[in-house]
């Protein structure tokens, strides 16, 4: 994990040891809040228990779609961390 500038979190609970935003809680937030794909990894925990209730009620499927090591290799993370470190630096707001 590289700190970028950025506070670094040591005890990251992410499952995803090639994300570039992995221990970056600032750039991993805001990442995941600009792309609206899904929520980081270490609020799923908190959220699961909730969600799951209320997707049986509703008859929704709750499946875990993390990305896979296949995708992080095809991945372009430097493009990733890039854009982060822009927005957050105010370059593209």
């Amino acid at each position: 994990m590289r700190d970028h500038g950025i506070s670094l979190n040591n005890h990251c609970p992410c499952s995803q040891p090639e994300c570039p935003l992995r221990g970056n809680c600032v750039l991993c937030v805001q990442s995941h809040i600009d792309h609206k794909m899904h929520i980081p990894e270490c609020f799923e925990n908190m959220l699961r228990e909730k969600i799951e209730f209320l997707a049986e009620m509703v008859e929704f499927d709750t499946k875990d779609a993390r990305p896979t090591r296949e995708f992080w290799k095809t991945f372009d993370k430097e493009g990733l961390l890039g854009d982060c470190m822009n927005r957050h630096r105010g370059h593209d707001r």
